[in-house]
């Protein structure tokens, strides 16, 4: 198996989920200052602690109507909002973790503001004063009784990986058959242990609960934003394809991700996202709707592994998509297999009449490279046409026209 989180990893291991309770502890980090947040956002993840960041009252209200966190380092001036709003929030949800005041304001405010918590029979920790030394944040975790886990051997799961900022991230580049020229790339997820290296993904997927799957979704695709402008500065503006799951369609606000996070560049073209074929064929309409909204936001759809689900060529005009990847089962060898030559065949022509593109995946011989250019295949992908490689490796071959 690949070390890289292959097309469809993420998405079938979404399907088959079991609901588990995270290993590690919860924190959540409520300061209308960034910089702040980030600071002890680092050295909680250092800890292998989940983190999530919030800025004022109404947004730390909705996390925690979503998550229960087993701390909350809360300041006393939010923006359009204060600490005694969140406090009143949390009395009213009988919240049971610790709470962490902290503030640069006088220490004597402070101390009323955590009699105010008390009255709410809130568990308030030691008052802490900004500016605070590094060590501080340990010291809070030992008195509210967390412990945070470091890693052991190989036993990582996606949520430690997450929680450590261990995901690092891949491209793949995806070829134009036709003139053997550079049309776009693949996102891959990788997770990079900082003793043990690059994990397979069988050892961090197994088990893996929805939330962090959908978060790696979210972090895939926020940093893939962020990277395009590295291979539009090297002189290609490359449409960037990132592998997700269904739900993350539903369960992940796409749409407001790209609008903070896109390019502002005129060239910017746009994502393809990539959904498996058998999770787009459990509700057509649905996948009809969040597609056209998609559309908005120069975001298309491609259907992941076809061939390897259960549906027929049929099913190709009832599915909304822009580029068709044909599984690497029928793909890989097409040069000496009567059988996947034809299916081959038959998926590239019926694309075209949809008016969409063809897309092989797994070509890693020269003989399978020239059938389905002769077939007419748009795209390719595989070992012989360019390995996963990392941003700044592909950035360099694209200035100095080596791909």
């Amino acid at each position: 198996m690949s070390n890289q989180l292959e097309s469809g990893d993420l998405a079938a291991s979404t399907a088959g989920a079991a609901e588990s309770k995270p290993s590690t502890a919860f924190c959540l980090i409520v300061d209308d200052e960034k910089a702040i947040r980030s600071v002890i956002a680092r050295s909680l993840r250092k800890m292998m602690i989940m983190t999530e960041e919030c800025g004022d009252a109404s947004s730390a209200i909705a996390t925690l109507k979503r998550h229960t966190p087993d701390l909350i380092f809360l300041d006393v001036s939010l923006e359009r909002s204060d600490a005694i709003e969140v406090i009143r929030g949390l009395g009213d949800m009988q919240f049971r973790g610790y709470v962490q005041l902290m503030s640069g304001r006088d220490l004597p405010l402070l101390q009323e503001i955590k009699r105010v918590g008390e009255r709410y029979s809130l568990k308030m920790l030691s008052v802490l004063q900004k500016p605070f030394r590094g060590d501080a944040v340990p010291n809070i975790l030992r008195e509210a009784g967390i412990s945070g886990n470091t890693p052991s051997g190989l036993r990582v799961g996606l949520f430690d990986a997450l929680c450590a900022g261990w995901i690092d991230l891949s491209y793949q580049p995806k070829i134009k058959l036709r003139g053997m020229t550079l049309a776009g790339a693949e996102v891959l997820a990788r997770v990079v242990h900082p003793e043990h290296g690059v994990i397979a993904p069988r050892e961090y997927l197994q088990g893996a609960d929805e939330a962090s799957l959908l978060a790696l979704a979210e972090h895939t695709l926020t940093a893939a934003l962020r990277d395009w402008t590295t291979f539009a500065d090297a002189g290609v503006p490359l449409r960037l394809s990132i592998n997700v799951p269904m739900s993350a369609l539903i369960k992940v606000s796409i749409t407001s991700l790209v609008r903070d996070n896109r390019p502002s560049s005129a060239s910017w073209p746009g994502l393809i996202l990539e959904i498996g074929e058998d999770q787009i064929l459990r509700d057509i309409p649905l996948a009809h709707e969040i597609a056209t909204q998609l559309r908005i936001y120069k975001i298309h759809l491609a259907i992941d592994r076809f061939g390897a689900g259960i549906s027929s060529l049929a099913h190709l005009q009832e599915l909304p998509f822009a580029e068709l990847k044909l599984d690497r089962r029928f793909v890989a060898g097409c040069a000496d297999n009567d059988t996947s030559a034809r299916f081959c065949q038959a998926a590239v022509q019926l694309t075209h009449r949809l008016g969409c593109k063809a897309v092989a995946v797994g070509i890693d011989r020269p003989q399978d490279l020239e059938v389905l250019t002769q077939m007419g295949c748009d795209m390719g992908q595989g070992t012989f046409l360019g390995t996963a490689i990392a941003k700044e490796k592909l950035a360099a071959m694209i200035r100095n026209r080596s791909i």
